[in-house]
C-alpha cells in the first residue's frame, strides 16, 4: 500500500471514530433531562417526584436538593433513555405532580439548561 493510501486510510479510519464519539454524546444529551423542583418543605416531595420517574423507567443520575428555612428545593440529572413513554408525556406527568402538590416543577433537556445557563 502505498503512503498516501495508508493517509487515506487513517484519515477514513479517524473520521469514522469522530462521528461515532460525536453521535454517542448526541444520544446522551439528548437522553438526559435537568428538573427542578421548589416549593414548601414537606414529607413526601422527593418520593413524589421518584414515583412519576420510576412509573415512566427514568434513571436518576444525580440529585442535589436542600431546604433553606421551609423552602425545598432540588435539582436533578435524569436518563430519560428507556423510558416508556414520550419525553412530552414524562414532562407533562411532572409538571401535573406539581401542580397537584403546590410545587413548581421544570423539566427541561439538559442541553437546553446548559444553553439557558451559560455564561
Amino acid at each position: 500500500m502505498k503512503a498516501k493510501d495508508k493517509v487515506k486510510a487513517n484519515i477514513g479510519m479517524m473520521a469514522a471514530h469522530a462521528r461515532s464519539v460525536a453521535d454517542l454524546r448526541k444520544d446522551s444529551a439528548e437522553s438526559r433531562i435537568v428538573i427542578a423542583v421548589i416549593g414548601r418543605d414537606r414529607p413526601g416531595i422527593m418520593a413524589g417526584v421518584t414515583a412519576v420517574l420510576a412509573k415512566r423507567e427514568a434513571n436518576i443520575l444525580d440529585v442535589n436538593q436542600t431546604i433553606m428555612s421551609d423552602l425545598f428545593t432540588m435539582v436533578m440529572l435524569v436518563d430519560i433513555k428507556g423510558i416508556s413513554v414520550a419525553f412530552s408525556v414524562l414532562k407533562d406527568d411532572l409538571e401535573k405532580h406539581g401542580e397537584k402538590t403546590g410545587m413548581s416543577i421544570i423539566v427541561q433537556h439538559e442541553e437546553i439548561f446548559k444553553a439557558m445557563h451559560r455564561v
